[in-house]
């Protein structure tokens, strides 16, 4: 398949000294367009069909203290450990879907976190416990409850290794009270010097049996602009690019769509605020 879509040309600022910011609001707004092909059953006949929809979504978040940048202006710590409080909302096609929730950090390292969602009329709870053991390692317990459902259950570990600087390798483990559903994640974030740097992820889930991987990783140029990709093992890609034209704004654009289907594609410009 030819790639036949191209990224903006963004020009490139680069410093050999690069300084941490703090922020304690993020915002940001998405907008998507989303086509792909599918069959419709009318009078026992199966017609071929095009969708065509657009969503977009706004997000917020607040934290109580300041979070550091590692570099790029969009890169943290791996893990929070900052009480926070959130908020969404999305328009997806006629459909309205938003959600609240937080977590709070006690001085004597328990966590809870809540939150609670609902589409189309449709809801969904969560209520977690956890306990920051250390600066590196977090444990969490968590509910999930949707309307018309029992409870289900997760829980997870996450832990930091940090290397030189600020260079690090994230893991989080998790699975359900049942084990028929458990993965592993990780992320590598690292400085290349000449205020370049380079984070990856890649993430395998056992569902039942079936297994499925997913890899992502983003180039920074210079702390305020990055290019990315990401693949899975559906065979579904994304390319995409960030950037910040000052310390508080930010734009980035994406293209997904799969090797196996060039129907599929998704496009997606966002507008994001830190400050």
């Amino acid at each position: 398949m030819t790639l036949k879509y191209v990224l903006p040309a963004i020009a490139l600022a680069a410093s050999p000294l690069v300084s941490s910011e703090e922020y304690q609001i993020f915002t940001d707004l998405r907008l998507t367009h989303e086509r792909f092909d599918y069959l419709d059953l009318q009078d026992d006949i199966l017609l071929n069909r095009t969708f065509v929809g657009n969503s977009w979504q706004l997000n917020g978040t607040y934290f109580i203290d300041k979070k550091v940048t590692l570099g790029p202006l969009d890169q943290f710590e791996y893990i929070n450990k900052v009480t926070n409080i959130s908020a969404s909302y999305n328009r997806v096609i006629d459909n309205n879907a938003w959600s609240i929730g937080g977590e709070y950090f006690a001085e004597n390292g328990l966590v809870v976190s809540a939150s609670h969602g609902r589409f189309s009329g449709d809801y969904i709870n969560q209520l977690g416990l956890g306990y920051l053991v250390s600066n590196n390692v977090i444990v969490r317990a968590e509910a999930f409850k949707t309307e018309g459902s029992s409870t289900d259950y997760r829980f997870s570990a996450s832990y930091n290794h940090q290397l030189q600087g600020n260079d690090y390798v994230g893991f989080t483990a998790y699975t359900d009270d049942e084990f028929d559903y458990f993965g592993i994640s990780s992320k590598y974030f690292a400085s290349l010097g000449e205020a370049r740097f380079i984070a990856a992820g890649i993430t395998i889930e056992d569902n039942d049996g079936s297994i499925d991987w997913a890899a992502a990783a983003d180039y920074y140029f210079s702390k305020m602009t990055s290019v990315g990709l990401s693949y899975t093992k559906a065979d579904n890609y994304s390319l995409n690019a960030k950037h910040f034209f000052t310390p508080n704004w930010a734009v980035e654009a994406s293209f997904a769509s799969n090797t196996g289907d060039s129907a599929l594609k998704t496009y997606r410009l966002g507008v994001i605020g830190q400050f």
